[in-house]
């Protein structure tokens, strides 16, 4: 074999090795990318589920079962003022809730088999009925959930940036009004 036909043979090798090498760190991306998105369905499903389980209850433990009229009633003359579980219901089993705002101060954690460890959390409060719908200190006919589930990952499943055992989360927002 010729000095050239070595010199092409090595070119060759080196071009293909990079070309595998190009593929293989492609290949491992998209995996990336792909658990990423899995992650993050998870977690908005999980918070989703929760805000569907809440908007299911009661507006308010003092309007369970009563049909009161909205029309006839100022807020602070019905409405609870202390927001989150009552007697007989327990913080974080939320089997035990009847309303809508014993949620405030709910925290779980959630396994999914081969997915993930969850924590989920949430506050409930009462808010202005007008814009910009500012959390307020006394009852009103409005009430915004916050849920906000996260999960310890080594890569944030939303920013694509790696992260030293970092936090990743999602924050939803869910607004219930006494009808």
């Amino acid at each position: 074999m010729s000095q050239r036909q070595t010199l092409l043979l090595i070119i060759a090798l080196t071009v293909l090795s990079t070309i595998v090498l190009m593929m293989n760190k492609g290949s491992l991306q998209h995996g990336t990318v792909l658990r990423q998105t899995e992650l993050g369905i998870y977690a908005i499903s999980l918070a989703t589920s929760y805000i569907q389980k809440a908007s299911a209850l009661a507006y308010d433990e003092n309007a369970i079962g009563k049909g009161m009229a909205l029309a006839n009633l100022p807020p602070g003359s019905v409405l609870s003022s202390n927001l989150g579980v009552e007697s007989g219901e327990v913080q974080n089993d939320d089997a035990t809730f009847d309303d809508f705002d014993d949620y405030n101060g709910f925290s779980r954690d959630t396994l999914i088999p081969n997915v993930d460890s969850f924590h989920v959390r949430a506050k409930v409060y009462y808010i202005r009925q007008d814009p910009p719908y500012d959390k307020v200190e006394y009852p009103t006919w409005l009430k915004r959930m916050e849920i906000e589930v996260s999960s310890t990952i080594s890569r944030s499943v939303f920013t694509g940036e790696d992260m030293e055992k970092g936090m990743d989360f999602v924050k939803l927002y869910y607004i219930m009004s006494y009808h």
